[in-house]
């Protein structure tokens, strides 16, 4: 692909150069996005000269593809095995998309800028390897089994589902400069799942002191 050499696997190549030039690419992609990222950044924080990066990847947007598509692998595969557990249905589909997404936020946040830029290279990933749909079609199949409204579509609901789940997870990632302690590993999940299984709740009327009621 492109040049690649550590398309042969999902994932991140063997202990080394390569590993180092591959975790610092992952933290530049997700800062930057694709367009924003640079070579010599990945140098950096891989402890390298760019040269060294060319000699594992043809260029910036073979080791972009390369992890994109372990990005998306990852998520896709454990949704596919959530789903496949879950009773099917909204609510398997929303919760195994969110604990995808909260396994690997550095990830999330990739996709979501590749989401905000039209999704460009994922397009030419589906086109080249169609069968990385399939998780898709997947998750589709169990919220339309489950009885999901008339007139959606299954497949849409997913991939909105799915852009939405990755934004809360990207999120935790954002929110660290406004806490002072360990945000816990299912912070803000279970009001996150109420909100894209059902949507926001409606206010609730307040009480005559101008106090909102208690639940």
């Amino acid at each position: 692909m492109d040049g690649s050499v550590a398309n042969r696997k999902a994932g991140a190549p063997r202990a080394g150069i390569a590993e180092r030039i591959w975790d610092a690419a992952r933290t530049e992609f997700s800062k930057r996005g694709y367009h924003g990222a640079r070579v010599q950044g990945i140098a950096r924080g891989a402890s390298c000269n760019v040269a060294l990066i060319y000699r594992h990847w043809a260029s910036k947007r073979a080791l972009y593809l390369d992890i994109l598509r372990a990005v998306w692998l990852g998520s896709a595969n454990e949704i596919a095995r959530l789903v496949q557990l879950g009773p099917g249905g909204p609510a398997s589909v929303v919760a195994a998309y969110l604990d995808a997404m909260m396994k690997d936020p550095m990830g999330a946040q990739i996709l979501i800028r590749e989401y905000l830029d039209g999704a460009p290279f994922l397009s030419q990933l589906t086109q080249t390897d169609p069968a990385l749909l399939e998780p898709v079609r997947r998750a589709a199949d169990a919220l339309a089994q489950g009885g999901a409204g008339d007139g959606l579509d299954p497949i849409l609901a997913v991939v909105t589902v799915g852009g939405l789940a990755a934004l809360v997870a990207s999120s935790r990632e954002a929110a660290r400069p406004f806490v002072h302690e360990p945000l816990a590993p299912e912070g803000g999940g279970r009001p996150v799942f109420a909100w894209l299984l059902t949507g926001l709740p409606p206010a609730r009327p307040a009480a005559p002191n101008g106090s909102v009621p208690p639940i």
